[in-house]
């Protein structure tokens, strides 16, 4: 009995050090915050947040078929947290954003300048890093997070899910969480991008539950290219064949597909990358930087639309001379078109130079300028795994 005592007198110290859950949210007083829209309204910020109706995301029993799964709130102020303050005379609950899936810049906002919301996010400590920004191509941020799916009711974890998806499998389109982009925007010879959404079809319909229950949306969330930043400014939009030379250069291709030609007869042949990996190798000539960009991928045939014998030694190093002149064209003329038009380096080739040659990087004083005029040469080496379940195209087997 005397050892228990002590024992426990010992120990009640302890009792003061153990954490509790003082700071708890129970779920019936919080609003879920999934998305999150920045647009410019003159000098102020106009907010739009996406939150979770639990009602209608649950099994519907005796809930009413009409109701959306997501409910926007909206409101203006001159800071981001002052916006989403005033916010709180409309949301009946406190909105918690330790789900938040993505952030929407508006096209208006991207080009005004995006550090200062950017502030905000990176500060708030009930906010993640996993989740990920795009740009409203020629929409508002407040527009994008209003257009319902059907085929999942939250449009904030469609768009997510849809951009990791397409990320891993098709090389024009790229995702950018928080840690990324700060990591971005604090180095000097590297300028961000983010994926481009934009709006197709009827906005009004898009916000109707009736949008969801077409075959054919009338109203559809696609990605559409990348938005291209100079320091923390929207610049241009990159298209289809510039995003995918961008995701090549700064080897994050994880899959993707093209096509080339077929040697010597009509029709195209179908090539599936699915291994690719890049390196940037600096050069100082002469008091100037160079640049060569080495691109290895591995790659197998998805289809063959023409007559031709890949049993033949011949025929399948055709099939590599093809598919690098391919790639090393289209990855050199977006460089050199990039390079002409928007004059920022969007493929990290003043980092890669700031690495092998400090001395040199100190001494240039504006590198977007010298990015104009740099030479990059691109050489791609491809590899043929597989060709597939069978050797020969059908319509080489079938008789005519």
């Amino acid at each position: 009995m005397k050892r228990a005592i002590t024992t426990g007198l010992f120990l009640f110290p302890f009792l003061f050090l153990l954490t509790s859950c003082w700071s708890r949210h129970e779920l019936n007083d919080i609003s879920i915050v999934v998305g999150l829209g920045i647009d410019k309204a003159g000098e102020s910020y106009k907010i739009t947040v996406q939150t979770v109706n639990p009602g209608q995301v649950t099994v519907k029993k005796g809930g009413s078929s009409n109701a959306t799964a997501v409910i926007t709130y909206e409101e203006t102020g001159m800071t981001v947290p002052d916006a989403l303050s005033r916010m709180s005379v409309k949301a009946p609950r406190y909105l918690h954003y330790s789900h938040l899936r993505m952030v929407v810049f508006g096209e208006d906002m991207a080009r005004a300048g995006i550090s200062k919301p950017l502030d905000f996010l990176s500060r708030n400590m009930d906010m993640r890093t996993d989740f990920y920004f795009i740009v409203a191509k020629q929409a508002k941020a407040s527009e994008v997070l209003k257009v319902l799916s059907a085929m999942d009711p939250i449009p904030a974890n469609n768009m997510y899910t849809k951009l990791e998806t397409s990320d891993k499998y098709w090389s024009a389109t790229g995702s950018m969480n928080l840690n990324y982009l700060l990591q971005e925007l604090a180095t000097h010879g590297k300028s961000p991008t983010m994926t481009g959404v934009e709006i197709l079809g009827n906005r009004k319909i898009g916000e109707k539950t009736s949008n969801a229950q077409y075959v054919d949306p009338p109203a559809l969330l696609i990605y559409s290219g990348m938005a291209a930043f100079k320091f923390d400014r929207f610049v241009g939009w990159l298209n289809e064949n510039d995003t995918e030379a961008l995701n090549y250069v700064q080897n994050s291709v994880y899959q993707t597909t093209g096509y080339i030609p077929c040697p010597g007869a009509e029709g195209n042949i179908t090539m599936q990358v699915i291994r690719s990996n890049t390196v940037i190798h600096p050069h100082l000539v002469s008091g100037l930087p160079e640049f060569d960009v080495n691109v290895r991928i591995d790659q197998d045939i998805a289809d063959v639309e023409c007559k031709i014998d890949l049993s033949q030694a011949a025929v399948v190093a055709a099939l590599k001379q093809l598919s690098d002149s391919k790639l090393e064209t289209l990855i050199g003329e977006s460089i050199a078109k990039i390079q002409r038009k928007l004059g920022a380096d969007i493929y990290g080739f003043g980092d890669a130079f700031h690495h092998k040659y400090p001395k040199a990087w100190h001494q240039i004083k504006n590198w977007n300028e010298v990015f104009r005029t740099i030479k990059v040469r691109v050489h791609v080496d491809s590899t043929l795994r597989r060709v597939g379940t069978i050797l020969q195209p059908i319509n080489q087997i079938t008789t005519e």
